[in-house]
C-alpha cells in the first residue's frame, strides 16, 4: 500500500509546489474566421471577447445582447444579404428576407449591453453599427464606409427597460469615405429632446460636434460629420469648432511617482477577468494540501 501511495503523494506534492507559480491571465478572446462561429459567440450570453482572424460576410443583422469586446483585428464584416422586398440595394430601408425583423439592417447592433468595438470595418448594411439602449465604446480604427444610410446610429427602442444609449470614442479614429451632407457618420434617432440633451457622447474626451433640429416638428438629433464640408448650416444647427471634437495630440508627460506614505498604499483595483483563475489556483492549493495530509497519514 505504501509503495502505491508514495508516487501519488509525490505527484500531489509537485502540484502543490507548482500551482503558486502558475500565471493567472485574463480570459483570452475567442478567435473566429467564419460566419457561423461569429453568430454563435456574438449572440450568446457566455462569451465575453471575440477576435476576428479573417474577413467575414453575414446574411443577417448580428445582435449583441450581452457585454462583449469585439476585436476586428483589422478585418471587416460585410452584409451580403437582401433588404426589404428582396432588394440588394442598401439604400432600401428594411429587413432582409432570410431573417425578417422590424427596422433597418445593421451590420452589428449592440442592444441593452456594454459593448466595445475596435479595429474593424462594418459595411454593406443600411447602417454599419447601432447602439440600441447600449453603452458603446469604440477603440482603434472603426471604418463604417459603404452603408446606405450612414455609419453609426444611437437609438432606443420601444422596450420599457431600455436606457438612453451612450457612446465613448476612446483614442479611436472613425473612417467613413461615403459620408455626405445627408448621411452623417453618426447620429441619434428615436430619442426625445430631453434624452438627446442627457446623452453622453464623447469623441476622444470631448462632446460630439453638431446638434441639430432637422425640420420643424422633427426630434432633436446629435450628428457627427467627419468632413467639415458636410456640416449643416442654418438657424436650426449649433456647430462647434472642429478642434472641439478633434483635439490636438498632446505630448505625453511623465507621471510623478506617488509618494509611499507609511508603506500603506496598496493597489485596490481588481481585474474581474482574473478572479476565476485566482479562485482555481487557490482551490487547487487547498485540495493538494488536504490530499497530501491524508496520504501522509496513510503512509505513517
Amino acid at each position: 500500500m505504501k509503495k502505491f501511495l508514495q508516487p501519488i503523494l509525490g505527484l500531489f506534492v509537485c502540484a502543490f509546489m507548482v500551482v503558486p507559480f502558475m500565471g493567472v491571465n485574463a480570459v483570452e478572446p475567442v478567435e473566429v474566421d467564419n460566419a457561423d462561429d461569429l453568430y454563435k459567440y456574438l449572440e450568446d450570453n457566455v462569451t465575453t471577447s471575440v477576435k476576428l482572424t479573417k474577413d467575414i460576410e453575414t446574411t443577417h443583422k448580428i445582435n449583441v445582447t450581452s457585454d462583449k469586446v469585439i476585436d476586428g483585428n483589422g478585418h471587416k464584416i460585410t452584409y451580403v444579404g437582401t433588404f426589404k422586398g428582396g432588394e440588394k440595394d442598401n439604400t432600401v430601408w428594411g429587413s432582409d428576407a432570410e431573417a425578417p425583423y422590424n427596422g433597418g439592417v445593421y451590420v452589428i447592433q449592440a442592444y441593452d449591453a456594454n459593448v466595445t468595438v475596435k479595429n474593424i470595418t462594418l459595411t454593406g448594411g443600411n447602417v454599419g453599427l447601432s447602439a440600441n439602449g447600449a453603452n458603446l465604446t469604440l477603440e482603434g480604427t472603426i471604418n463604417v464606409s459603404g452603408n446606405g444610410f450612414g455609419g453609426i446610429e444611437l437609438t432606443k427602442g420601444a422596450a420599457p427597460t431600455l436606457s438612453v444609449p451612450s457612446l465613448t470614442i476612446n483614442n479611436a479614429t472613425i473612417v467613413n469615405t461615403t459620408e455626405t451632407k445627408d448621411l452623417p457618420t453618426l447620429w441619434t434617432d428615436n430619442l426625445s429632446p430631453e434624452e438627446v440633451e442627457s446623452m453622453n457622447i464623447e469623441y476622444n474626451g470631448v462632446k460630439v460636434a453638431v446638434t441639430c433640429d432637422k425640420e420643424n416638428g422633427k426630434p432633436l438629433q446629435v450628428q457627427l460629420f467627419l468632413d467639415e464640408n458636410n456640416l449643416p448650416t442654418g438657424d436650426n444647427y449649433v456647430e462647434l469648432d472642429a478642434s472641439d471634437y478633434r483635439p490636438a495630440v498632446e505630448e505625453p508627460t511623465t507621471p510623478e511617482t506617488p509618494k509611499d506614505e507609511n508603506n500603506d498604499v496598496k493597489d485596490e483595483v481588481e481585474n474581474p477577468k482574473t478572479s476565476d483563475g485566482i479562485m482555481i489556483a487557490v482551490s487547487a492549493l487547498a485540495v493538494s494540501a488536504v490530499i497530501a495530509v491524508i496520504a501522509k497519514k496513510k503512509l505513517a
